[in-house]
């Protein structure tokens, strides 16, 4: 007796290929979505980290050119705008729409000092030459507001 073997792909083993082909062709999809947002989330935070050193690198130069009128003159927890005016950095009271939406802000806040001459939250005497800056960074991320603060001691370290 002589057995005839058929060479060739049974319509069985072309269904069992295609789905294992359309499990996998989904898996890759499925992950490639994830791996997109979070590639898009984490650009968005590193821009807002640069944003925000950009911001603290400003402060400073206000401080250098001059403490008392760009710092100290200053209105507490009042929200200030850091934009470049063409030839230095200047606080504004207009809010400035960084890319990608994003926006910073920067306010300042008195620091007090005790007879140690440490800094104290409360119930001391206010410090004329320093002030606390407060960098803020948000940015639209779904149906959300994403939020980035840094927190500064500016010193009038040229007594200008």
């Amino acid at each position: 007796m002589k057995y005839s073997f058929i060479k060739g792909i049974s319509v069985v083993e072309i269904i069992i290929a295609a789905g294992i082909i359309a499990v996998s062709v989904t898996g890759i999809a499925g992950a490639i979505q994830i791996y997109s947002k979070i590639v898009y989330q984490n650009t968005r935070q590193a821009q807002a980290v640069l944003a925000l050193d950009e911001g603290a690198e400003a402060i400073q130069y206000l401080r250098d050119t001059s403490f008392q009128t760009h710092i100290e003159l200053a209105t507490i927890n009042q929200e200030y705008s850091i934009y470049w005016n063409g030839t230095g950095y200047e606080l504004g009271t207009t809010t400035i729409l960084l890319p990608y939406d994003m926006t910073r802000t920067v306010s300042f806040d008195e620091i007090e000092r005790d007879t140690q001459d440490q800094i104290v939250l409360s119930g001391g005497t206010v410090d004329s030459n320093t002030k606390k800056a407060i960098i803020t960074i948000t940015w639209p991320y779904k149906d959300e507001t994403k939020t980035l603060v840094s927190e500064m001691l500016v010193h009038n370290t040229y007594e200008n």
